[in-house]
């Protein structure tokens, strides 16, 4: 089977929203909307593409974009009559929006807007239809669930949002709950075995929404996992201190009144005033019951471009243009954020520094250690990697993300987290090249 690598690679290995920004041009809406809209890429001659049906009628239960216009979801059924009854259903990406202007300069594209979604959705990696790349899910009933609510599906506010006269709506959650009652009329009803999954945002709504997407399986289900991808976006400051990222997505919280669109036991464990920290996933992670099985890398290249080297764009959170945060816009850091081995020596000790949080916030919740949990992270430089051709490529102790997910998938529920576990190296600081992972390469 054919592959197309281009927007592949534009989505998932390696490009952030902010890598393809000029250091001194502001970002827009623009800028970005094509890269991560999660349509049509990955492969071609698809045997099994997902078909997009739009809920029109669930606009009456309050689902709906951005835009107001109506949400949808793409399906493709079971391919092996034995899968019939095996779902995989994934959360689309595409970054957020962080205050009003920015939100509103979403609601006009394909990431805020039903209107001109693409009739069909394939993908690579973990989503394939080609048992040959992908034998444990393939022939699984695929589902898409596109995103186009700015804050990883977790938006739940009643009223709209005026914004110069326009209105935007948040109701990611609703969304979440109009598909599935449209998948139980395609037979989820009767499912017995589902995978959870999503990119980038959308990996941050698998965290958000394991537990919550657990209360809406039948009775049927005898294993229900989820497996988020490149969604583990650290509540993490610049490399000069500022807490950047997380204004932004503290902002975008209480904006989208998310409070009770993301892990109620997370929001029930936080002090008055920090319940917006649930919208991170170190903070669902920890207090995430199903088992999980991360997917990501310790020095992801969004997060190197657009948490650790950004800052906030001008009269910030009351901007006057569709501005989506400055990615990459230390000047110091703009090489070695984009490409490792652009880094000297001190910068690459920095970046270092990231995955050393990385990996210390991740296995101090005690999901990590938790029975029938694991983990596959790496540090290849790198975005989505998973539902590209680097799900059957990049290598932790001798076992492909694909192998280590068919491990952890087919084991025994109980299995230990150490045996489902991997983790990556640091770079090399002082000699070149500094990657310590061949299979990045």
């Amino acid at each position: 089977m054919s592959k197309i690598m281009i927007a592949t690679a534009a989505v998932c290995v390696g490009v952030s929203l902010g890598a393809s920004i000029k250091v001194n041009h502001v970002p827009t809406f623009e800028d970005y909307a094509d890269d991560f809209v999660g349509i049509n890429f990955g492969e071609t001659n698809d045997p099994a593409p997902m078909k997009l049906t739009i809920m029109q009628d669930e606009l009456a239960n309050g689902a709906m974009c951005l835009d107001g216009t109506p949400t949808g979801y793409y399906f493709s059924p079971a391919t092996d009559p034995k899968h019939a009854n095996d779902w995989q259903v994934y959360f689309q990406g595409g970054g957020w929006c962080y205050d009003a202007e920015d939100c509103l300069g979403r609601s006009k594209g394909s990431l805020g807007s039903s209107t001109h979604w693409a009739p069909t959705s394939s993908m690579g990696g973990i989503m394939s239809s080609d048992p040959t790349s992908n034998p444990d899910f393939a022939s699984f009933n695929r589902v898409h669930m596109p995103y186009c609510d700015g804050n990883s599906f977790s938006g739940n506010r009643d009223e709209a949002v005026d914004v110069n006269g326009t209105k935007i709506y948040f109701r990611g959650r609703r969304n979440i709950d109009a598909t599935f009652r449209a998948l139980n009329k395609l037979g989820f009803d009767k499912a017995e075995n589902v995978l959870l999954t999503g990119c980038s945002a959308g990996g941050l709504a698998t965290y958000l929404h394991t537990d919550y997407v657990k209360t809406l399986l039948p009775t049927t289900v005898k294993k229900y996992k989820s497996s988020p991808i490149s969604g583990f976006f650290l509540l993490h400051n610049n490399v000069d201190n500022q807490p950047v990222y997380p204004t932004q997505m503290k902002n975008i919280f209480e904006l989208a009144n998310s409070t009770h669109g993301v892990n109620d036991a997370c929001i029930a464990a936080q002090a008055p005033g920090d319940e917006w920290k649930c919208n991170f996933a170190q903070e669902a992670y920890a207090h995430t019951e199903a088992p999980i099985f991360p997917l990501n890398s310790a020095l992801d290249s969004w997060q190197s471009g657009c948490i650790y080297t950004s800052t906030l764009p001008p009269n910030f959170p009351n901007q006057t243009g569709f501005e989506n945060g400055v990615c990459n816009s230390i000047p110091d850091y703009v090489k070695c954020a984009k490409n490792p081995e652009s880094c000297n020596a001190t910068q690459m000790g920095v970046m270092n520094q990231y995955e050393i949080d990385f990996q210390g916030i991740m296995k101090g919740a005690s999901t990590y250690s938790k029975a029938g949990n694991g983990a596959f992270i790496h540090s290849c430089h790198t975005h989505c990697e998973a539902q590209s051709g680097a799900w059957n490529k990049f290598t932790v102790n001798g076992k492909t993300i694909q192998q280590a997910v068919s491990q952890w998938w087919n084991g025994a529920d109980m299995a230990p987290a150490a045996s489902n576990s991997y983790s990556p190296c640091l770079y090399k600081t002082a000699t070149s090249p500094h990657m310590c992972n061949p299979t990045c390469a």
